[in-house]
């Protein structure tokens, strides 16, 4: 790097300095800073990032190992944003940082980590995206400085932490996105063949990928900055001081193990015929107003609360549903990009297991689980697959019988992992109720049908149960 590129790098001297130039552009299109004239390409996401680069702060495009900022240890990220319906602001995708070398990120303690020494400190610049219009055209809106608290830096510790952990144990190429909460090691090549490397402990070539922070932590800081809202919280930072996020809430239900539904709606004061008591339980439990799902750790984390009820014979009486696909937009989506298989694959469950005891269901353990990625890759995949491809080539229904539809579906036969359905089983379809096909039904004629839904097996999450030693 010459002396001049060096000397433009250090033009600012405070981080004031820095986030006032970035709010000089709020409002603005990014096209107004292509001082370079350089191609926008959705395909290519690093283009608006240069752009900003060299035409709001006036400093070189570089792949540094170090901040970009470096006298001020400041970062810069761009990254888009998603108006919805109700114009609330969602991340567009998770904020995808550094590159993961496991060679030399294998021998470093977190404070020398390659994600530490960046990423302790970032610029975020916020566009608004819109898939419709030219990337040019995407509207500036506001640039925040981004400082971990105390406790969320707990919890990216211990993430980085079994991030460190796989690649030392030569399972770099196991790494799931899901296996942590706050911070992730996503994937970061597209092409299959050059996307993969060597790692130091095994001969097995593992993905390329990145540090990120997820979607659902971006969100989180995205509600925070544009609109003040925060969450209540579950654990202290003294209690992740001392432990995992895991063992502090399961350390909350553990003084209830072995208490009956009724002794906890007693002692808790909620209606025995609510159909949420159980979630209303574990809420009371952890001390919280809010629903589990809606707490700061369950929001920023991607954590969903699940409920089990273990039946006397050991069975689970209900498969679990997720909700509806849109038939016109699941024939547009890919398998790895589909909204199925990034649930599973970004989602962690938390799951609250009741046993039935003597006629009574008992409060008896807790398990915090995601889906591994052969699972998706062996059993959502073909599900998704058929699943897309009936609605594509406009064969939903297979044959009516009785006057109910049976479709080409995957049914809970298939696999014993994932199935298709209607979320109400009893549905039948006689009229053009529904929602709104991209292809005709050849056998039917309907253009609209019934709102169906991924549902995971039952079966499943017994056998995940089991290996986790919650239940016998």
């Amino acid at each position: 790097m010459s002396n001049d590129n060096k000397e433009l790098l250090n033009l600012y001297s405070t981080i004031e300095d820095v986030l006032a130039e970035a709010k000089k552009a709020n409002l603005k299109h990014i096209e107004e800073f292509n001082v370079n004239k350089r191609k926008l390409n959705k395909n290519y996401k690093g283009s608006i990032g240069q752009i900003i680069e060299e035409g709001v702060f006036h400093y070189p495009v570089n792949s540094r190992p170090e901040a970009d900022f470096k006298n001020l240890g400041l970062e810069l990220k761009v990254t888009g944003l998603k108006k919805l319906k109700n114009n609330h602001l969602v991340a567009k995708e998770r904020l995808v940082l550094n590159i993961i070398n496991y060679f030399s990120e294998s021998t470093m303690d977190f404070e020398h980590s390659s994600f530490w020494q960046k990423n302790k400190l970032l610029l975020i610049m916020f566009y608004l995206y819109d898939y419709d219009i030219d990337d040019g055209n995407y509207l500036i809106l506001d640039s925040f400085i981004h400082r971990f608290f105390p406790k969320d830096l707990e919890i990216i510790k211990s993430d980085r932490e079994l991030i460190h952990k796989k690649i030392i144990e030569g399972q770099a190429h196991n790494i799931s996105e899901a296996d942590t909460m706050y911070l992730g090691a996503c994937t970061k090549s597209e092409n299959a063949e050059k996307g993969f490397v060597k790692q130091p402990f095994s001969p097995i070539l593992a993905r390329q990928r990145a540090y990120c922070l997820k979607k659902s932590y971006m969100d989180s800081f995205i509600e925070k900055v544009f609109e003040n809202k925060t969450y209540e919280e579950i654990v202290s930072f003294e209690d992740l001081k001392a432990s995992s996020f895991e063992y502090s809430f399961r350390s909350k239900f553990e003084k209830y193990f072995g208490r009956t539904e009724g002794d906890l709606l007693r002692l808790f004061n909620i209606n025995k015929n609510a159909k949420s008591r159980f979630n209303l339980m574990c809420g009371k439990i952890l001390g919280i107003k809010c629903s589990v799902n809606s707490s700061d750790e369950f929001k920023k984390a991607n954590i969903e609360l699940k409920t089990i009820r273990i039946e006397e014979n050991n069975t689970i009486r209900e498969h679990m549903s997720f909700p509806h696909f849109v038939y016109k937009e699941i024939v547009k989506q890919q398998r790895e990009d589909s909204d199925i298989f990034n649930k599973f694959y970004s989602t962690k469950f938390m799951f609250v297991v009741f046993k039935k005891i003597n006629g009574n269901y008992i409060l008896a353990n807790t398990v915090l689980r995601n889906m591994p990625y052969e699972d998706l890759n062996e059993y959502v995949k073909p599900v998704f697959e058929i699943t897309k491809n009936a609605v594509f080539t406009g064969n939903i229904v297979r044959e009516i019988k009785n006057g109910r539809f049976l479709t080409n579906f995957p049914t809970s036969k298939f696999n014993n992992v994932c199935h298709v359905r209607p979320h109400d089983t009893k549905s039948v379809q006689k009229t053009n109720k529904g929602l709104p096909l991209p292809i005709i039904d050849r056998l039917t004629g309907l253009d609209r049908y019934t709102k169906n839904c991924f549902w995971l097996d039952r079966r499943y999450i017994l056998k995940v149960l089991k290996s986790k030693g919650a239940i016998d």
